[in-house]
């Protein structure tokens, strides 16, 4: 089993590149991880977070991949979800938030609590 975490959160990359596949798109807005998101559910990733839960500039999106490559439906499903409520937002999952070191280690902490 492979695991996977896309983010646009360097804590999160910092904390977890030697340990899982990391896709960190620095300088990307939380549409633009749910974006890659998509792609690597289209290619068999299963989600381990909700992402509709989450919300905000900060998103990191935990994968795994068990070597199938059809598509995940539900992890599709789900995405698509969070990109209409991001969507609807007026863009707020993309402007860095001004405490961007507290947004940063909440997405991290969700990080934690699935990766350990």
């Amino acid at each position: 089993m492979k695991r996977i975490v896309v983010t646009n959160n360097k804590k999160v990359n910092a904390q977890y590149s030697d340990r899982v596949e990391v896709i960190y798109l620095e300088n990307a807005s939380g549409m633009d991880v749910l974006q890659e998101g998509k792609r690597i559910a289209s290619e068999g990733g299963s989600l381990l977070v909700n992402p509709v839960k989450y919300k905000g500039y900060y998103r990191s999106l935990a994968f795994y991949k068990n070597g199938k490559s059809e598509p995940e439906e539900k992890a599709i499903s789900m995405l698509n979800q969070s990109i209409e409520v991001t969507e609807k937002q007026n863009g707020a999952a993309s402007k860095e938030p001004i405490l961007s070191g507290i947004f940063q280690n909440k997405d991290l902490d969700v990080i934690k609590k699935v990766l350990g």
